[in-house]
């Protein structure tokens, strides 16, 4: 006999709703940082609309998000380096979610975190300043997204990188802002690397 499946209450369905809303809007708000800061300050400006589910803030948040990635992927039809900005935050991301086991966190949670992991390595090296930083962890944790990475120990997460698709040859690159509004992949020496997940892990 099958046995009965209680029905989830609403405010539980609610919830995940908000949840998967707000790791949604992670793959949104990493579309300003690496192209478009003019779309990030209205990101700043909507974000309660975009929490609230306003048709007209999400259809714009969409569209744009959509036409970056249409002008990246234009100018990288065969992959051949600049197509990797739009992975902005997953390189930390992926390896949170590998080390806490896949389904813990949300995938946009993840990258919302790496994103903030990842503006505090370019400042490490000089590409931002500490103000840039300040400001995305601010947007990010407003979106309601988690702003410090679990504490996997920096070894683990520095394994898990090391196999991280845009690794070369056990080299882990990673996607930081040059500047606010453009991005690039380069390595950083593991020292650095250390650093950041001292800093941003809690």
């Amino acid at each position: 006999m099958l046995e009965r499946l209680e029905p989830m209450p609403l405010d539980a369905l609610e919830e995940r709703a908000q949840r998967e809303l707000s790791a949604g809007l992670a793959e949104v708000i990493k579309y300003g940082p690496i192209a478009d800061m003019t779309f990030l300050g209205w990101i700043e400006e909507n974000l309660e609309a975009l929490v609230a589910r306003q048709p007209q803030a999400l259809a714009h948040a969409i569209r744009r998000s959509c036409e970056i990635k249409a002008w990246v992927v234009g100018q990288d039809e065969r992959e051949a380096g600049l197509r990797a900005i739009l992975n902005f935050g997953h390189t930390f991301g992926h390896a949170i979610e590998a080390g806490l086991g896949y389904g813990s966190w949300l995938h946009g949670e993840a990258v919302g975190c790496g994103m903030v992991m990842a503006a505090t390595l370019s400042h490490k090296l000089g590409l931002v300043d500490a103000a840039f930083v300040k400001r995305l962890a601010a947007l990010v944790a407003r979106a309601g997204l988690p702003v410090s990475g679990p504490l996997l120990g920096a070894d683990r997460y520095l394994e898990l990188m090391r196999v991280d698709k845009k690794s070369e040859a056990g080299e882990i690159r990673f996607v930081l802002i040059d500047g606010p509004g453009r991005a690039t992949t380069k390595a950083a020496a593991d020292a650095l690397v250390r650093e950041v997940i001292d800093d941003c892990c809690r």
